[in-house]
C-alpha cells in the first residue's frame, strides 16, 4: 500500500474515532483533534468545560484566542490552588498561601533581605511588607540588621516558624498532587518546563520594567524575544 495513502487512511480513521468521542459537532476543534491523536488512550482528552459562548467567533476575529485562553486558564489554576491551600492551612497559624510561600522560601535560605523575599514571591512592596509584619507578630520569622548594609534588615525563619511549616507540609504535598490533577508524568515535566520558561520571562519584567507602560513592554519584549 502506498505510504501516503496509508497515512491518509490512518488520519481519517483517527478523525472518525475523534468524531465518535465528541458529544456534538460544535465541540470539535483542530486543537482537540491533535490532542486526541497525541493521547489515544487517555479517556479524559476532550472532556473540557466550555467557557466560550455563541459570540466567540466574533472575538476570534480580533486574534489572540490562544493567548487569551492561556491567560484565563492560568488565572483559574491559581484560584483552584488557592482554594486547596486554604483547606490545607485550616487550623494552622499560617493563614494564607502567601504566608506559606514566604516561609517555605525562607526555609531554604539562611536569611534574605526584605526586598529579596518580596521579589522572590512576586509581590508589590506594600503587600509584601504587610505579610512580613504579620509573620513577625506571630513569631514565625525574625528580622535583624544587615552586617554589610546597615540601612537594610534581613529576615530569617524562626524555630517556631520551622515547626509550623513542617506541621502543614504533608497537607501541602497533597495540594501539589491535586493541582497537578490528571496529568501524566511526561505532561507534568513538560508543563513544569513551560511554566519555568514563562516565569523567567515575566519575572524579568517584574524586576526591571514593572513601572513601564504595557505598550512599551510588549513592544520591547516582542523585539527582544522575537515573539
Amino acid at each position: 500500500m502506498n505510504s501516503r495513502y496509508e497515512i491518509l487512511k490512518r488520519l481519517m480513521d483517527s478523525f472518525s474515532d475523534y468524531d465518535n468521542s465528541v458529544a456534538s459537532p460544535e465541540q470539535m476543534t483542530f486543537e482537540g483533534f491533535i490532542e486526541f491523536v497525541s493521547h489515544p488512550n487517555d479517556p479524559s482528552v476532550g472532556i473540557n468545560r466550555k467557557l466560550n459562548g455563541k459570540n466567540e467567533p466574533d472575538l476570534q476575529k480580533r486574534g489572540g484566542a490562544k493567548e487569551t485562553s492561556i491567560a484565563i486558564l492560568v488565572t483559574y489554576l491559581y484560584r483552584y490552588a488557592k482554594l486547596y491551600t486554604k483547606k490545607a492551612l485550616h487550623g494552622s497559624e499560617i493563614e494564607s498561601p502567601d504566608e506559606f510561600s514566604f516561609l517555605i522560601i525562607l526555609l531554604t535560605h539562611d536569611s534574605l533581605s526584605k526586598t529579596e523575599l518580596i521579589n522572590k514571591n512576586v509581590h508589590e512592596k506594600t503587600t509584601g511588607m504587610e505579610i512580613i509584619k504579620r509573620l513577625l507578630r506571630m513569631g514565625l520569622i525574625t528580622q535583624f540588621d544587615d552586617d554589610i548594609d546597615k540601612r537594610s534588615q534581613r529576615i530569617a525563619i524562626t524555630d517556631h516558624g520551622r515547626r509550623t511549616i513542617f506541621s502543614v507540609l504533608d497537607k501541602m504535598e497533597v495540594v501539589s498532587k491535586l493541582v497537578s490533577g490528571n496529568l501524566s508524568e511526561l505532561e507534568k515535566h513538560t508543563l513544569k518546563q513551560l511554566l519555568e520558561k514563562l516565569d523567567h520571562f515575566h519575572h524579568d519584567i517584574f524586576i526591571n520594567d514593572r513601572q513601564t507602560d504595557l505598550a512599551e513592554i510588549i513592544a520591547s519584549r516582542m523585539k527582544k524575544d522575537d515573539l
